[in-house]
C-alpha cells in the first residue's frame, strides 16, 4: 500500500519548478530517453538491474530480496547524495514505471525527514505523455524555412538570429546531428528520439505565440531522429528564404564546422564515406577515398558537394513560396537581410 505522495505528470510538468526531478535509473536507460531538468543518480548499476530483472521474471519476492542486498550497503551514500542535489527543494523521484526503485528511494527520503515524492507511472508514463502530445500538436505559427544547398550557411544564419530574439527552431541543435552522412557532431553523442522529442515539444511551446517559427529545410530525418509528421507537413509546405552562396565560401563554411580534428573523427568520416559506397556516382567514391587519405579535404568537400549534394538538391521538389534569395557568402549580412525583410513584412 502507498502511503506516500505521488505526482501525475501533467502536475509535475505544471509544477515543474519546484521541484527537484530525481531519474533514479541506470544511466544507461537516462541516457536513452529522460525529462528535461531531471538529475541521474542511480540506485543500481546496469549489471545489478539486469540481474534484478532476471530472477525478477521467476520469483518477485527473491528480486526483492536481491535489490536490498545491492541497494542496503550504499543506501546511506546514495540517500545523502539526493539531499546535496536538493537545493533546498521538495524531491521528486521517478524511476521506470514508477515501481521499486522510486517507491523505496522517497520512503527512505521521508525516513530522514526529507520532502519526497514519487512520479506515478514514471518515465514511461511521461513518455506516453509527450509522443500524445506530440501526435496532437496544433501548429498555428507560420513556418519559413531557410532553404539551400549544403554549405550556404543557413544553420549559422538561424543562430545569428536567435541570438537577436527571433523565433528560431533548430532541430539540427535539438538533433545534435547535422542531418548529413558526415552529420555527427564531433565528441557528442547524438540525441535519441525520446530526448529529441521532448526537447522539440518544449521549444515549441515556448514559440507558441510567435507569429512564426523559423527553421532550416530538413527531409523527414535528421540522422536517426525522425520529425513528426505535423511538423514536416507544415516544413513542405512553408514559405522560404532562398540562400545560396558561392562554392569557394560554402567550402569554407563546411570545412568550419567539419574539418575532422582527431583520429577518431578522421576514422568517423572514412565510415561516413563508405556509407555511400553504392550511392556515390562513377569513380567519386575513389577520389573522395584519396583525397581524405591525402588529408586535402578543401577538395574533398569542393568534389562531394558539386558530384553529390548539388545533384541532390536539383531534384528537390520546387513549389513553395520564394520571400526572397539571401546570398550567405557573407553570413552576418545574410542574417541581416532576413532580419530586415522579417520587420519589414510584420508591419
Amino acid at each position: 500500500m502507498i502511503n506516500f505522495k505521488q505526482l501525475e505528470v501533467d502536475e509535475m510538468l505544471q509544477r515543474a519548478e519546484e521541484y527537484c526531478l530525481v531519474d533514479v535509473r541506470t544511466e544507461a536507460e537516462f541516457s536513452e530517453g529522460s525529462i528535461p531538468g531531471s538529475i541521474n543518480l542511480p540506485l543500481f548499476n546496469e549489471e545489478e538491474r539486469e540481474r534484478i530483472g532476471i530472477i525478477y521474471a521467476k520469483s518477485h519476492v527473491a528480486a526483492k530480496f536481491l535489490a536490498m542486498d545491492f541497494a542496503g550497503p550504499k543506501i546511506s551514500r546514495f540517500v545523502r547524495s539526493i539531499c546535496r542535489h536538493s537545493q533546498g527543494k521538495p524531491l521528486l523521484i521517478l524511476c521506470w514505471r514508477g515501481g521499486m526503485r522510486s517507491h523505496a528511494t522517497v520512503e527512505f527520503l521521508n525516513m530522514v525527514g526529507m520532502e519526497a515524492a514519487q512520479l506515478r507511472g514514471g518515465y514511461h508514463q511521461y513518455r506516453r505523455h509527450i509522443y500524445q502530445q506530440l501526435q496532437e500538436y496544433k501548429l498555428e505559427s507560420q513556418v519559413i524555412v531557410l532553404k539551400g544547398r549544403s554549405g550556404t550557411g543557413k544553420t549559422e544564419i538561424l543562430r545569428l538570429l536567435a541570438q537577436q530574439g527571433y523565433p528560431v527552431l533548430d532541430l539540427e541543435g535539438l538533433a545534435r546531428h547535422r542531418g548529413s552522412s558526415f552529420g555527427d557532431w564531433e565528441g557528442e553523442k547524438p540525441q535519441s528520439q525520446k530526448n529529441f522529442d521532448s526537447y522539440l515539444l518544449e521549444k515549441l511551446k515556448s514559440l507558441r505565440d510567435s507569429p512564426y517559427i523559423l527553421l532550416e529545410g530538413e527531409s523527414r530525418r535528421i540522422g536517426n531522429i525522425c520529425l513528426p509528421e505535423f511538423l514536416f507537413a507544415a516544413m513542405q509546405k512553408a514559405s522560404v528564404f532562398e540562400i545560396y552562396g558561392s562554392l569557394p565560401r560554402r567550402t569554407e563554411h563546411i570545412l568550419r564546422d567539419y574539418t575532422p580534428a582527431s583520429p577518431e573523427a578522421r576514422v568517423n568520416t572514412y565510415v561516413a564515406l563508405s556509407r555511400l559506397i553504392g550511392i556515390l556516382s562513377g569513380g567519386l567514391f575513389d577520389e573522395l577515398k584519396q583525397c581524405l587519405d591525402a588529408e586535402d579535404y578543401a577538395r574533398f568537400v569542393e568534389l562531394i558537394l558539386v558530384r553529390h549534394y548539388d545533384r541532390l538538391y536539383e531534384h528537390k521538389l520546387p513549389g513553395k513560396q520564394v520571400l526572397a534569395r539571401v546570398n550567405s557568402d557573407d553570413i552576418q549580412r545574410a542574417a541581416g537581410e532576413i532580419a530586415a525583410f522579417l520587420d519589414t513584412d510584420s508591419r
